[in-house]
Formats: structure tokens, C-alpha cells, sequence
């Protein structure tokens, strides 16, 4: 159901089933942060540390929506244009009315609908998750930009950019709720019985169904928890940019999937996952991001070795399952 139920041949498959999950995920991480540290004493120092935790926060939460998706042996391509979508309209709120607190919540409530959508379609109306979302991930945008005009939402009121702004014991409060959500989503997955259920599903629908357990509403919580992710880092997004932006959250969709995998789930088959590994894969790519941008790496460059991140992350998948067998 889980990949703790991964049985193994010998103590040579152990080691190499170690080496492909969370070890060989924090060594990989380790020489990346050793590699750069020597590269450029910037790099190291507490102040660029903490801005690589506060740079992966947006994927960071978008990923642990997409950890359940996956898990539930589904696939979310929408994520990037419903944060995209749901700040757009949260950022209105906020001119509108001048309430910040109001725009956050709307900016939530758009993203829930949003996530319910997909669900709907993919559990109740039965359709595939890649084709759905691959859909509305077009949807999403296309609204975005109708409801926008094209156009930035800025003069936001001055309170949305605290988030961003300030800190808590030296620490940046964008990390304290990064913290919070993978708290959160750590010990419902892990501890209650939902998160029980997502494993099912992901390892075994049908045999799910057979025990009683509710196959598309649990598909529902998924897509529905990875909606409100969604919004909940376009929030993020939204203080630091302090604006809302259509063109927001491009390509944010394969960063997620990539960091999910990294971590350990996987694209081909469900119920295998966690999000310790996630925060990981997140902080992975956002480590890598960072680095080059201090070695002034050209950002078409950067492009190409994001995919190839993306491609050693469904490569490793694909190691990951021959090392189960």
C-alpha cells in the first residue's frame, strides 16, 4: 500500500533501495549545497540559505498538493494556472475593497473550486486526470487572462506584502508556514485515516472499492487539497510579487511533479510517496535554481538543466521500481 511494504531480495537491493529513496535523496542534496559552497562563498552564507527556503516555499506547497495527487495514483497538470487563476481573483478582492485578510480567503475559496473541478470530471464524470487537467490547466489560464484583461493586478493594499516582509525569531514567515503546511499534510497522510485511504486508492482502486472505502470521493480530496495548495502559494507569490499575475505559475505544474518524485513518489504506480521526501525534492530544486543564478548561469541555460532535473526525477521513478522487484 505504501512504499514501506516495498519487499526486497537481498541486502544488496536494500542498499540500493535506500540509495534511490530519502538517504540518497539528502546525500544528492548535500553535495549540491558542497558543490556550490565551493563555487561561491555567497552561496553558504545564512542570509542565501534562507532565501533558497523562502524561493522554494511556492513549489515546496504546490508539490505537497500534488504528493497526494500522485499518491492517489492521479496526475495534476492544472496546479500552475489555478494559482494563476485564484490570485488573479483574490488580487481584485483586495483593490476592490482595500481587505487583504478577505482577498487572502477568496483567493482560498477559488482555489477549492478550481481543485473540485478537476475532481469532479475525473472521479464522478470519469475522464483521465492527464487529459482533464491537461485541460483545464488551459482552462484555468485562458480565464485568467479573459478575467484580467492580459493585465498585472497590482496597488494591492500594503498589508499583503507582510507575508513576505516580515519574520519571526530571524526566521522569514514564509518559512514558518511552509513549515506548518508540511507539518500538516505530513501527519494527515501519515495519521489519519484519509491519508490511509489516498495509499489505498493509489495501490489498489478496485480493491478499495471491494472494502467499502469511497474510490472518487477519495479521488475528490486529492484534486480538492491540491487546489487550496495551489491558491495557498499563490498567496505566497502574491506578497512577494504584490501583485496578481495571469502569466503567474508557468511550468510551476512540472517543478511540483519533479519535486514529488525526487522525493519518492511515483508517476507509475500509486500509493507510494511522502512528504518529508517532497520537501526535499522541493528544496533540491530550488538549491539548483539558486546556485546558478549566483554563478550568473545564463537563464536559457537554466532552462535545459531544469530539464534535465525533470528527467533524472522520472528516471529515478523508473530505478526506484526495478529496485522494488
Amino acid at each position: 500500500m505504501s512504499e514501506n511494504r516495498v519487499k526486497l531480495a537481498s541486502p544488496i537491493d536494500f542498499i540500493r533501495h535506500q540509495l534511490l529513496g530519502k538517504l540518497g535523496i539528502v546525500f544528492g542534496l548535500a553535495i549540491l549545497v558542497f558543490s556550490f559552497a565551493m563555487m561561491s562563498p555567497v552561496f553558504i552564507s545564512s542570509g542565501n540559505l534562507s532565501n533558497i527556503l523562502v524561493q522554494s516555499a511556492v513549489n515546496a506547497i504546490i508539490a505537497a498538493g500534488m504528493t497526494f495527487v500522485v499518491i492517489c495514483g492521479q496526475i495534476d497538470l492544472s496546479v500552475g494556472a489555478t494559482l494563476a487563476l485564484s490570485t488573479c481573483i483574490g488580487a481584485k478582492v483586495m483593490v476592490k475593497t482595500g481587505n487583504v485578510m478577505l482577498g487572502v480567503v477568496v483567493t482560498l475559496a477559488a482555489g477549492i473550486v478550481l481543485g473540485v473541478i478537476n475532481g469532479v470530471i475525473v472521479a464522478y464524470i470519469d475522464f483521465p486526470p492527464f487529459i482533464t487537467t491537461l485541460s483545464t490547466m488551459w482552462l484555468f489560464r485562458g480565464v485568467a487572462y479573459v478575467y484580467t484583461g492580459g493585465q498585472a493586478i497590482t496597488n494591492l493594499p500594503d498589508g499583503m506584502m507582510s507575508l513576505a516582509m516580515n519574520s519571526f525569531l530571524r526566521i522569514p514567515l514564509i518559512v514558518w508556514l511552509l513549515i506548518l503546511v508540511y507539518v500538516i499534510c505530513h501527519i494527515f497522510l501519515s495519521q489519519s485515516g484519509a491519508g490511509r485511504k489516498i495509499y489505498a486508492v493509489g495501490d489498489n482502486p478496485e480493491a478499495s472499492r471491494l472494502t467499502g472505502i469511497n474510490v472518487k470521493g477519495v479521488k475528490l480530496l486529492v484534486f480538492t487539497l491540491s487546489g487550496f495548495l495551489a491558491a495557498l502559494s499563490g498567496v505566497i507569490l502574491m506578497s512577494r510579487l504584490n501583485s496578481g499575475q495571469p502569466i503567474a505559475g508557468q511550468s510551476f505544474e512540472m517543478y511540483a511533479i519533479a519535486a514529488a518524485v525526487i522525493g519518492g513518489a511515483s508517476l507509475t504506480k500509486g500509493g507510494i510517496g511522502n512528504m518529508p521526501g517532497t520537501i526535499i525534492g522541493a528544496v533540491f530544486i530550488a538549491t539548483l535554481q539558486n546556485g546558478l543564478t549566483i554563478l550568473n548561469v545564463s537563464s536559457f541555460w537554466q532552462q535545459v538543466f531544469m530539464g534535465i532535473v525533470v528527467l533524472f526525477a522520472i528516471g529515478l521513478d523508473k530505478l526506484r521500481k526495478r529496485a522494488s522487484f
